[in-house]
């Protein structure tokens, strides 16, 4: 209901009809590759499913600067008529979900193509300008240790969902080491600020710097690599790549190589101390900002078609004495570097500075120092916080609605569908809308792929999906092959039911760190959640074994246990001084262990191809222990101390198995022999866990033994159904939230858009 009301409120009398969009036409940004490079690289990527297929691009036949194809089956063969390579792609994929039942995804494939291609003729125009992918984050938290052929398979779905813009892979650091060591500074100095790669997009935010460094050359080698090829193929498809810019962040040591220049002093991110935080913020009245700016994009080299650009300058970070003049005048700098770089230069910035406490004045001071249509807004989790509102469509600059939806690359089934389904729509349809496109902007991939699959149908589609539940059983029967829609009817009213503001970032108390003081939450009856479970296991149907399915029949018995694991919790807090704790205890660590078993049955939730691809990417003995290390930090202590304990953690089975059950293990015995039960007054417990990680590493490479999905969630499943003295987890919804607080006018509750420490 607030979401209607808002959209009363009188917004900016500046539609899209209106806006200045010269420099952001895909029909120029589109067709860098012509025409027959895109039909190639298209075809490419068709032929490897179906040889029945042909392809005509002409990038006249885009429709009002939007993407566009035609999908019509003759003589037993599909022509695809499109105005891209990625329309193209994006149509083929259309095809295969609406005539053929198939579903590909990003961990799962459900392809069936019949020998007579089933009948179609029809012509689908995009809905907006463009498709953006990706968070900042997400090549840290999900693409860390890819390689190149990592990135061309995902290059292939990009292009079957119809994304069109994306961030590039660019290979920064290896970029701004060679600039380092123009100006000054020695090898010692560089390896002492790059961090580790799992911390890259922190570093360059400049919220850290040094921490799981240094990077060896061998990791900068790959990095070109992966830049080339990937720049390259996007290119040829007709997907926008976007590369980053300068943002005003610079290593300690220009104090010393620039002593008679203005720097800002960093304040301390997340509780990093000195040895890993504070750089240096350039002002943006030194000539060296604009120089160092120039520098960075000659040395990117020369990328013809590349005119769109990415830079954040106060992403979580707090400078003394910021004011708006401050951003006015970063905002000024960034632009004039890019547009004197480019002459058709765009800016694209993450909105994620201004919700964190910026005065609306700073936020219109910011975008009105670049010309209209010369900078594009993310609104990066319109799903939960939109900001379109509150900052009057952004001040006339256009802006992208994006799903953010997971923080971390946490697990955990959760979606915001009916949101979704609604609000695109509505601000789309606006009047004074200066929308350009939708978004994925997840932090972690991976997950609840139901949510981003409806997400990009938006794209398309002209009008919500009427019926959310015959949406649900059509997308579950492409995925698994069978029909289960009275499965995903219970699911779409459990945990794809979201419609809150709390933030839900994964932390659930099976990762956290062993305490009393949690007060765990849910937003669906846990009936709707067991009934789910039980629906997708008694279909009766024995061709529901797609990876799909046995993917689905895991995650969901892991939620359901980490449900009864919350649930557990409370009773222990309850029986805390009673003679029944000691039980307790068993039965809560004991749905750990099934936990582990569950998991242990999926490849897709175990830990070992995090740490294999981590160390397969070092050349040497010591490098591959670096990448090691870091990857084992990332999941757990996320830095030296637990700055951000847990907040990339993750349900693996082997995680589970040696890491999360030990922790809570310890933990809870040493509480049998406290006193009255209190042994947090004298251990802290967020210890316990940090001196478990470097003893289990071993273990956790040796990995789960691997049993029947199917076995086992059936057996787990009677075994959990019905557990007596334990009490559903409170509800919280956007009209009962978290601690109570409400929503008031345009000016609802939100926390700081920080990781959560």
């Amino acid at each position: 209901m607030w979401r209607s009301l808002l959209l009363a409120v009188f917004l900016v009398p500046c539609p899209v009809s209106l806006l200045d969009l010269e420099y952001l036409d895909p029909t120029k940004l589109q067709t860098v590759a012509s025409a027959h490079a895109q039909k190639r690289a298209a075809l490419h990527i068709i032929r490897r499913y179906s040889k029945q297929v042909f392809v005509e691009i002409n990038h006249l036949w885009f429709y009002n600067g939007r993407d566009s194809f035609n999908i019509k089956t003759t003589d037993g063969f599909l022509f695809i008529k499109a105005s891209t390579g990625v329309a193209a792609v994006w149509g083929f994929n259309y095809y295969l979900k609406k005539y053929c039942k198939s579903q590909i995804e990003w961990q799962t494939q459900n392809v069936n193509i019949p020998k007579f291609l089933p009948f179609a003729d029809e012509t689908v125009v995009a809905n907006d300008r463009f498709r953006y992918y990706q968070n900042t984050c997400t090549v840290s938290l999900s693409f860390v240790w890819w390689n190149i052929g990592d990135w061309k398979k995902h290059i292939e779905w990009m292009a079957l969902n119809g994304i069109n813009l994306t961030l590039a892979p660019v290979a920064q650091e290896a970029i701004w080491a060679r600039i380092y060591r123009k100006l000054g500074m020695t090898q010692r100095e560089i390896d002492n600020h790059f961090t580790g790669p799992p911390y890259l997009t922190w570093l360059r935010a400049g919220n850290i710097h040094g921490w799981g460094g240094p990077l060896p050359p061998s990791w900068h080698k790959l990095q070109l690599q992966i830049q080339e090829t990937v720049i390259d193929s996007l290119l040829n498809l007709g997907i926008v790549p976007i590369i980053p810019a300068f943002n005003g962040h610079v290593p300690v040591e220009f104090s010393r190589i620039y002593p008679n220049q203005t720097f800002y002093n960093v304040k301390p991110w997340s509780n990093f101390g000195t040895d890993y935080c504070c750089g240096l913020f350039v002002s943006p009245i030194n000539h060296i900002f604009k120089k160092l700016g120039k520098m960075f994009l000659e040395e990117l080299g020369n990328m013809p078609g590349c005119h769109i650009f990415i830079s954040n300058p106060f992403n979580e970070v707090t400078l003394p004495d910021f004011d708006t003049e401050l951003a006015l005048e970063t905002a000024g700098a960034i632009f004039a570097t890019i547009s004197e770089f480019d002459r058709r230069a765009v800016w694209v910035v993450q909105n994620s500075m201004f919700v964190n406490r910026w005065p609306k004045e700073r936020v219109e001071a910011f975008l009105d120092a670049v010309p209209y249509g010369r900078m594009l807004v993310l609104d990066m989790e319109s799903e939960r916080l939109p900001k379109y509102y509150s900052f009057n469509m952004y001040y006339g600059q256009p802006f992208i609605w994006c799903m953010l939806h997971n923080f971390g690359g946490t697990l955990g089934m959760f979606g915001n569908m009916i949101t979704i389904n609604k609000d695109v729509y509505e601000v789309r349809s606006h009047d004074n809308s200066t929308m350009i496109g939708i978004g994925l902007t997840p932090e972690g991939i991976n997950q609840n792929y139901v949510v981003y699959d409806l997400m990009l149908e938006s794209a398309w589609r002209k009008s919500p999906v009427e019926d959310l539940n015959a949406w649900a059983a059509e997308y579950a029967e492409r995925r698994y092959g069978c029909e289960a829609t009275e499965a995903w009817r219970f699911l779409l009213k459990s945990v794809y039911s979201y419609e809150g503001f709390g933030k839900i970032d994964g932390s659930y108390i099976t990762t956290k760190k062993p305490s009393f003081n949690y007060s765990p939450w849910a937003w669906y009856n846990s009936s709707d959640l067991f009934q789910a479970l039980n629906k997708l296991l008694f279909l009766n149907n024995s061709t529901c074994d797609s990876k799909g399915y046995r993917y689905d029949l895991v995650d969901l018995t892991r939620q359901v246990l980490q449900y009864r694991i919350e649930q557990i919790f409370l009773k222990l807090v309850d029986e805390r001084n009673t003679s029944r704790y000691k039980d307790t205890v068993e039965l809560f660590l004991d749905a750990f262990d099934d936990l582990a078993m569950i998991l242990a049955t999926d490849t897709n939730f175990v830990a070992a191809p995090w740490f294999k691809k981590a160390r397969d990417l070092g050349k040497t003995r010591e490098e591959a222990d670096l990448y090691e290390h870091n990857a084992w930090n990332q999941l757990t202590t996320w830095g030296p101390n637990g700055q951000l304990n847990d907040y990339a953690c993750k349900q693996w089975s082997e995680m589970v198995a040696y890491y999360y059950r030990p922790g809570w293990a310890k933990f809870l015995y040493g509480t049998m022999r406290a006193v009255n039960r209190n042994w947090e007054s004298t251990v802290k417990p967020g210890k316990v866990k940090q001196r478990l990680v470097y003893n289990t590493k071993n273990v956790l490479l040796r990995g789960m033994r691997k049993k029947s999905p199917y076995g086992m969630a059936l057996r787990l499943y009677y075994k959990w159904i019905s557990i007596p003295g334990l009490r559903d987890l409170r509800i919280v919804t956007a009209e009962n939230p978290v601690d109570g607080k409400t929503f008031e006018g345009g000016d609802y509750y939100e926390p700081d858009y920080v990781i959560d420490k």
